[in-house]
């Protein structure tokens, strides 16, 4: 091996641990960074509402963040993202035992999307689509045991179309139909699409 190739060698080597050295470095700071500068949650106590927009109260400002609700034990009740004040993604709450009990999701401070309930046992209770801030979609009601009770569609928060309801067995007990949020003969209503 020529002498200056031997040099390159070395340098490159001493680069290489020098660069070692500052990633090693590096992984051990980043997520020290990133905790610090994550907005944590806060309690909803702690913040001004006024006609269903949120406030920080020093200074008064809309509040942009995760705000909490907690049971009187301490326990948390209700978790929801707020921007500018008002709801925006993902809404939860809780059962007094600590399990999810609603997941719904916000878009500009309306309901939208995927909505869902649960039973305190952590078993599906209903689920449904919403647009607008209205139940828009399918949805659907299930027994604790899991079985279907009931399905329709809705249209601007009125059920719509033909609705069939279950036993807790999974029998088909009846079928319904609804124009405009009123039930009508069956004859009258069209099949879902």
């Amino acid at each position: 091996m020529l002498p200056n190739q031997e040099n390159n060698i070395q340098i490159q080597y001493g680069l290489l641990l020098q660069y070692n050295s500052l990633m090693k470095y590096l992984i051990l700071i980043l997520p020290l960074f990133l905790v610090a500068f994550e907005q944590a949650p806060i309690d909803a106590s702690k913040l001004i509402e006024k006609n269903g927009i949120y406030y920080e109260a020093d200074p008064l400002k809309t509040f942009t963040g995760t705000l909490l609700h907690y049971y009187e034990d301490g326990r948390v009740k209700e978790r929801a993202g707020y921007q500018n004040g008002t709801r925006e993604g993902l809404r939860e709450t809780f059962h007094e035992n600590g399990r999810l009990f609603e997941k719904e999701n916000y878009k500009n401070g309306e309901l939208s999307d995927l909505f869902q309930g649960f039973y305190d046992n952590g078993q599906l209770w209903w689920q449904g689509q919403a647009k607008n801030n209205l139940r828009n979609g399918q949805l659907q009601s299930f027994y604790a045991n899991g079985q279907l009770k009931y399905q329709g569609q809705y249209k601007d928060n009125s059920q719509e179309g033909v609705w069939q309801y279950f036993d807790k067995d999974g029998s088909l007990s009846e079928i319904r139909c609804y124009v405009n949020n009123a039930q009508v003969e069956l004859s009258g209503c069209s099949r879902p699409k």
